[in-house]
């Protein structure tokens, strides 16, 4: 009996002592590398954007079935794609980020699991800095993209392939020193 006690006693003191012991490590190792937070790797850097047929929102006929993004007249250029939602809090925080973004280079939008009428207020609220945008209404772009969540910004070079990807909001500091140096390498 008094060995049952003492293992139930034992065990969550072990199980507390083992989640401490993880988060430490995770928190040291963040602080020794912070620019690693939001670097997650892609498969697609290096390699040709997705070829994909993505519906093109048009917000007088709510979305036009017949009509896609026109990706094309992009070639050679450099470009950028971003992945939103209007229900996404820090798309809200990096808003005036694709702004500025958009005065360098052309942005694409595809609003992630949206509503058009909510896509439509979200700019209206925050801006449009989009070129065009576009709707994935169940995230199958997003997965062929290989978006973990919203938002996400790919850099696109003008070979058409993929040179840059930032998961989480675009942020001041990543936008100074991540992503204007490609662009400016251009």
């Amino acid at each position: 009996m008094k060995s049952k006690i003492i293992i139930f006693n034992i065990l969550p003191l072990t199980l507390f002592a083992l989640i401490l012991a993880v988060s430490a490590l995770v928190l040291y190792e963040v602080k020794k590398n912070p620019s690693n937070q939001n670097l997650i790797n892609s498969q697609l850097i290096g390699k040709k954007i997705p070829t994909i047929k993505i519906e093109k929102i048009d917000f007088f006929q709510q979305k036009v079935k017949d009509q896609t993004l026109n990706i094309d007249k992009y070639k050679n250029n450099f470009f950028a794609v971003n992945f939103f939602a209007s229900w996404c809090a820090p798309c809200r925080v990096e808003a005036p980020l694709i702004e500025e973004l958009s005065k360098l280079i052309p942005v694409v939008g595809i609003a992630y699991k949206d509503k058009v009428k909510n896509t439509k207020v979200f700019l209206e609220d925050y801006g449009n800095p989009y070129d065009q945008i576009g709707l994935d209404d169940f995230g199958k772009i997003a997965i062929d993209w290989g978006v973990y969540g919203v938002p996400e910004t790919f850099i696109v070079n003008t070979d058409g392939k993929i040179i840059y990807r930032h998961a989480g909001p675009l942020l001041y500091n990543v936008f100074k020193f991540e992503v204007l140096p490609l662009i400016r390498k251009k």
